[in-house]
This record gives C-alpha cells, structure tokens and sequence, in this order.
C-alpha cells in the first residue's frame, strides 16, 4: 500500500507544484507511514528557504516514524532538522539533533546516511570553530564515501578537509598543510568536473586561487575560469564572489585599472540584484581603485556609496531582528488563544453533554410518572440522581473558569515580560547610538583630512593615541552588546555548575594584568583555599570582570585595588579612585548614566554595569556599592549558590 501511494504521489508531482502538491496528498491520505514520508519531504524541500517551516515538517516527521517505528524515516528527518539548525547559527542543537540521527543511522548499518551524518556533524564543528573536531568528523565520512563510491559525497568531503587544511597553512604557513589542501582541493574539482556540479566547480576554484596566490598566473586562471562557469550558468551570486576576488586579486599586484574593471562589473551585478551587502563590497573595491590611480573624487564618490549600502544593511538587519521578535510573540500569542478556544469548547461540549443527561433523565421520570404512579419513590430517586450529576457540572464549570482565569493571568505576565524587554531593547539601542557616533565621527573626520593630505605624518601620529582609544571603546562596546545580544535572543540559559571562585578572579586578573602594571596599582587578592561556589561561570565572571575593569579605569597611577572574600559567597572589589556621589551610584545600573572617562582618559561604553545587573538578577545574585568622593569605591558581589 506504502509503494503504491508513493508512485501515484510521484506521478502527482510532475503535475502541479511540489510543497502545494504534498500538502494536498498529506489532507487526503489516512496512511500514517505515507504522511512521515511526505513530511520529511516537506522538511527537505524547505530547509534552505525557510529554515523554521522546515524544522516544523521535520518535527511532524519524526513524531509520525517514532509512533510506527520507522527508524529509517526518523533518521532523515532529524538529518534535515539538524542541518536546518545549522543554518539558524543554532549550533548546540544542531549537534545534538545529528548526533541523534548518526545513532539511528549506526544501527541501521545505513552508510551512506552515516556519510551524511558525519559530514554535517564535522560542519557544526566547523562552524564554531572546533577545527580538529571538523577534520576528524570528514576524515569519517571519507571512509564511508569511499566505500559506497559516492562521488558527490566525496566532492563534499574532499572540499571541506581542502578549507580546513588552507586555513591550517594560512596560519603556521607549514608546507605540509598546504599540500594536503592542494591535494584535496583537486580531488574535489576532478569529481565535480565529471559530475557537471557547476556551482561547486566555481567555489572550488576559487579556494584553489587562494591556495595559489604565490603563482599569480595560476591563481588568476582559476578564477578567470571560475568567472567563465558562474557566466555560462547564469549564478549572480557565485559571479559576483568571483568579481571581487579578482578584484581583491588585482589590487595586490596594484593593478588598479583591473581593479576598478571586474569591481564596476560586481557593483552593477549587486546593483541590480538591489543587495546591500554585495555592494558594500565592491565598493571597498572601486574606492581602492580610485586611491591609487589619484582619482580622489571617485574615491569619496564611492566611500558614500559605501556608508549608504551599510547603513541600509544594518537598518536591514535591525528590522528583521524586531520581525522575529514580533513573529515570535504573536506565535506565542495564538497558541494561547487556541488553547484557551480549546479549552471553552471543551466546556461546551461538556454542558451540552450534561444537558441532554439532564433531559433523558426527565423524560424518563415523565414517563414513568404518566404510566406507573407506585414507581414513584423510584422516580424520586432518579430525580436526586439528575440533580446531583447537576451540582457536578456546576463544579466542573467552575473549575474550568478557574482554569481560564490562571491562563488569563499567565498571558498577562507575558505580556508585561515582553513589554520590559522591548523597553530595555530600546535602551541599549539608545546608549549604542549615542556612544557609537562620536568615535565614528571623529574617526572618519581624520580619514578624510588624511584622505586629503591635510595631516602631516606627525601630525597624525599624535592623533593615533586618540584613535586606539575610541576604537578600544568600541571594541568593549560591541563585545558587551554581543553578549547581552545573545542572552537577549535565547541562544544561552543560565548553566549552573560547581567552581572555585578564586580560579575565577584570577583569569579576570590575567585579562587585566597589562593595564594594572601600565598604572602602576598596587593590586592585591586575598585568598582562601577550597573557596567553591555553585552559579553560572560565564555570567559570574563577566560581573567580576567588568567591575574590575572599572576600579582599574578610576584608579589614578599608583593607587591600590584589593579583592577579598569576606563571606563564602560574597566577592568585595574595593579601590582607591575618584569615588562618586551618592546621586551617581543611584543612576549605576540605569541607563541614566553617562560613561566617564577614566584617570588616563579610557574611555567607556555606558552599557557594562547595566548588563551586569541583569545578568546578576539572571543568578538571584545582588550588586551592592558603597563610594565616596576622593576616597574610593567598594562594589560587593553577594552570589546566590544552590546548597
């Protein structure tokens, strides 16, 4: 029956459009086994579109192989489910989901899903940068390529272990990694030659351009011939990469004319294809271009373009960050409704059911009542019966409006949830705006005088303190909403474990040593051996870290900062500094604050101690301070720990 379906399903497909096609075969067919399949096809289709719908078909695949025991199915979908994730940057799950499928594939003895496995497990690791991890994982999936002679999954393979070992000669330059990339990279491109995967030749290529940049002739040969492949097939995409390779290519060998040729080609392509990003990118190009053939007017011309594109890309991006909150909470919000229209409908169908009891009963009293008047102290007793099932169905409405009040009450704390994160949203966007114009501004400024030789060498060597300072400034900036960012959107939840507190303070202490010895602070840490505590590392060590990096920015040359343990869970941080009034300690942990600058002129970002606030009520931690002016500045981190 399954075959059979299949084939009229296949037959269906040439016939009207695939996902429609499916979903309508999914509505009238009764076959479970049918619909797993269809499903996972769904999911398939998806997965590189819209990596949430694919998920979602993915999920219902699996449920279904899971109830009848299709393990093969299952397999599959947790496969595509994963690579979906990896797609999403969700990496922890991703992991877990193909670590899940490549157990179903063993036992199945499925090899050529076990090279598939592998593959996309050694790309997760890739991903986040565990690189050996990646290399061992495609050495694996080699093994099963080779022996099942899949060719386009050895293309894979031999491309993936040809990046790994490039990026390994591109940073210890050893020869033997550089063989090994070349050797794997034209393993690659022979099977993708003789599998006409065309869009696979183009990125091959232009790897092996990379790999080739001392021999500059065969370096621009692949990519000539990469130019050629991504024309002949129409890929805008691939042909605008290939543009601003030889672009990049070019401008190395200060071949500035080549340089603006193939970059107007990858300007008007990103043009036209209205990609911000894309044309950010080629101007990068056509502005180096203009520097170095004295076309200073072109440069400035294209330097616009460029701030106009990457504005346009960020404001982009902040709008499809508030279109996935704004997706996420009305998701949420449906499902809520639904439950609560499920839940009325219930209780509808609960008191009509009651009701119609009710009237059976009486009728049956009425009758017995017409035809048999001695049954009376019978029908008597029916009637206590009815009313008794009666106070029943009272209760269980009651207890049912109970139910909707306590749903009614859980949407409303959402609510107020979402509101004061969109409120904080919107303040941390606020400090940004502020503390990243001024140093954009004054950073450009001096671009422009340089540009112009209005800067002598001198001169702008003095300026060089002033613009490491800003650009030190928007580093800890970025790092900081980085983190917040990521706490913000779900990807971390507190992780609790079991640590020594005082290993903690020391790698803070490492981190800063640099700037405790340029201000010659006389730093001291008590300790106390087997001090452990129970939290979240990370999160603890940001606080500790950020507050330590404020005592060391308000502590004048030769002043004293101490770390000390006065109760098992409690961190002091006390220095000798500036101090602040009591009017500024009540503003710390708002955004009401204005970042000062430190004793040698450091700048801040506004942001620190506000994030460091809302990871502490993330710990059940508290942040106390006592300042006083001339004096110094005393922060307590009292911890929270699971006994």
């Amino acid at each position: 029956m399954l075959i059979l379906l299949l084939v009229i399903w296949n037959a269906f497909q040439s016939l009207s459009s695939f996902p429609d096609s499916i979903q309508n075969l999914i509505t009238k067919t009764e076959d479970d086994s049918v619909k797993a399949v269809l499903f996972y096809d769904l999911g398939k289709h998806f997965y590189g579109i819209d990596q949430d719908t694919a998920i979602y078909f993915a999920q219902n695949a699996i449920q279904l192989a899971e109830k009848l025991g299709l393990d093969k199915v299952k397999g599959n979908a947790l496969n595509i489910m994963g690579v979906a994730l990896l797609i999403r940057s969700d990496y922890e799950d991703a992991l877990k989901t193909h670590l899940q499928a490549l157990k179903i594939r063993e036992t199945l003895k499925d090899s050529t899903g076990m090279l598939e496995s592998n593959l996309n497990i050694g790309n997760v690791y890739y991903r986040n940068g565990e690189m050996g991890k990646a290399a061992e994982m495609y050495e694996k999936a080699l093994v099963y390529g080779l022996a099942t002679k899949n060719l386009r999954g050895q293309s894979l393979i031999y491309n993936n272990l040809g990046n790994y070992y490039s990026d390994r000669w591109v940073a210890n330059q050893s020869q033997e990694d550089y063989n090994l990339a070349l050797e794997y990279l034209q393993k690659s491109l022979q099977i993708k030659e003789e599998l006409k995967d065309n869009r696979g030749l183009v990125n091959t290529l232009t790897q092996l351009s990379s790999l080739s940049k001392n021999d500059r002739g065969k370096a621009s040969g692949y990519l000539l011939r990469a130019l050629n492949i991504a024309e002949a097939n129409q890929d805008i995409e691939n042909k605008i990469n290939v543009l601003n390779e030889l672009s990049n290519y070019f401008l190395q060998g200060k071949d500035y004319a080549k340089v603006r040729e193939y970059a107007l080609k990858s300007y008007q392509l990103a043009k036209d294809a209205n990609s911000h990003f894309y044309i950010s990118r080629s101007a990068d190009f056509l502005i180096e271009a203009a520097k170095g053939q004295n076309d200073f007017k072109s440069a400035y011309e294209y330097l616009v373009i460029k701030k106009t594109a990457d504005e346009a890309l960020f404001n982009d991006n902040r709008a499809k960050i508030r279109e996935e909150l704004l997706i996420e909470y009305e998701t949420e919000k449906k499902e809520l409704e639904n439950q609560r229209l499920m839940q009325e409908q219930q209780l509808l169908d609960l008191s009509l059911q009651r009701r119609n009891e009710l009237l059976v009963g009486i009728a049956l009293v009425l009758i017995v009542l017409g035809f048999l008047v001695w049954f009376q102290k019978k029908n008597h007793e029916k009637l206590k019966d009815a009313h008794l099932q009666l106070e029943k169905a009272h209760a269980l409405t009651q207890e049912q409006n109970r139910k909707i009040q306590t749903q009614a009450d859980h949407l409303n704390e959402i609510n107020q949830a979402l509101t004061k994160a969109n409120q904080f949203r919107d303040k941390i966007f606020s400090v940004i705006s502020h503390d990243l114009r001024a140093p954009f501004s004054s950073l450009h400024s001096i671009i422009q005088l340089w540009d112009k030789k209005m800067l002598t060498e001198e001169e702008l060597q003095e300026v060089m303190p002033m613009i490491a300072k800003d650009t030190h400034s928007l580093s800890l900036m970025l790092n900081n909403l980085l983190i917040w960012s990521r706490e913000q959107m779900g990807v971390e939840e507190v992780q609790k474990s079991t640590f020594n507190l005082e290993d903690l303070v020391n790698e803070s202490v490492e981190l800063l040593n640099s700037q405790i010895t340029h201000k010659k602070l006389d730093f001291s840490h008590d300790s106390t051996n087997g001090l452990e505590v129970t939290t979240d590392r990370e999160r603890l060590g940001f606080i500790v870290r950020n507050i330590l990096m404020n005592a060391i920015k308000f502590t004048p040359e030769g002043g004293k900062v101490t770390v000390d343990y006065p109760n098992r869970n409690e961190i002091r941080i006390k220095d000798s500094g500036r101090g602040m009034p009591p009017e500024m300690v009540s503003k710390l942990f708002t955004d009401r604050i204005i970042s000062e600058k430190g004793t040698e002129g450091e700048s801040g970002t506004g942001i620190g101690l506000m994030l460091c606030k809302e990871f502490a009520d993330s710990l059940g931690a508290e942040i106390h301070v006592e300042s006083e002016v001339g004096v110094g500045t005393t922060f307590r981190v009292v911890i929270q720990t699971d006994l």
